[in-house]
């Protein structure tokens, strides 16, 4: 289920390397993990097959190795469909400082059997907002399919964004509404990258397109009123300065998740 507040036909290829920082079904898995290290990868076709065994070389190489660091991959189901999602999940930014044994014992295999098959790659960083998510129970672990909204906010407004998506987010729980969605802040993206995202899970591409009900738009004025809704959603589409959404969905083959 997808809750579109705002539409941009500008689409960027590094800017979605945090879009699927998962859901906080994924910071369940992982311990409450609350960073995510993002990897977008972009693969020529001629070289999907051997990208694909590469990387399994690679992710038997670190299971083999007993590494404890879980990598969720995702297939690109919109936009430029050669693109795979690379998560690893951990628990603090200092414990993306450690290098285990297995990294180091399978750097060979990822440099031979991976990277010369790599057009390019791209990274970001993504931190669990508590306050602007509304997940209640979870979600499925991980999600089938993801709808991503990614957001720019404009200079100086990041706390009128903030307050708007915090306030979307105590009226889903006032409410018990049911669209559920995780927000992250991302950081380290480069120029022109995203500052959050809204990640929303779902089970195919039917629950994708099955909006809540409530709309959004009704639930808050349920809560707060028909003028303050409407004031709170124009300061939120004037905080934005771009918006854009893509589609991602599990990869089962590429994903590596320690003690499974």
């Amino acid at each position: 289920m997808n809750i579109p507040l705002i539409r941009s036909s500008t689409y960027r290829v590094a800017g979605l390397a945090v879009a699927l920082a998962a859901s906080m079904g994924l910071a369940q898995a992982a311990g409450s993990t609350s960073v995510t290290r993002a990897f977008i990868v972009q693969v020529p076709p001629a070289q999907d097959h051997a990208f694909n065994e590469g990387m399994k070389a690679y992710e038997k190489c670190l299971r083999d190795h007993a590494t404890q660091v879980t990598t969720l991959a995702y297939s690109a189901e919109t936009g430029d469909l050669s693109r795979y999602l690379f998560l690893n999940t951990y628990s603090s930014w200092a414990a993306m400082d450690a290098h285990s044994m297995a990294d180091q014992a399978c750097g060979a295999t990822f440099a031979g059997q991976v990277l010369p098959h790599v057009g390019q790659a791209f990274s970001e960083v993504a931190v669990l907002n508590d306050k602007e998510s509304y997940m209640p129970g979870g979600d499925p672990d991980p999600a089938p399919m993801m709808w991503v909204d990614a957001y720019r906010i404009k200079t100086g407004a990041g706390a009128a964004f903030s307050e708007a998506v915090t306030k979307l987010a105590a009226a889903a729980a006032k409410t018990h509404w049911d669209g559920h969605w995780s927000g992250w802040d991302t950081m380290g993206g480069g120029q022109g990258a995203e500052d959050f995202v809204m990640v929303w899970p779902n089970k195919n591409w039917a629950d994708i397109g099955q909006d809540p009900s409530p709309s959004a738009k009704d639930m808050m004025v349920g809560v707060y009123g028909a003028d303050a809704a409407k004031s709170g959603h124009e300061r939120f589409v004037a905080s934005v300065a771009e918006e854009w959404s893509d589609v991602w969905s599990y990869n089962k083959n590429l994903s590596l998740i320690p003690g499974k």
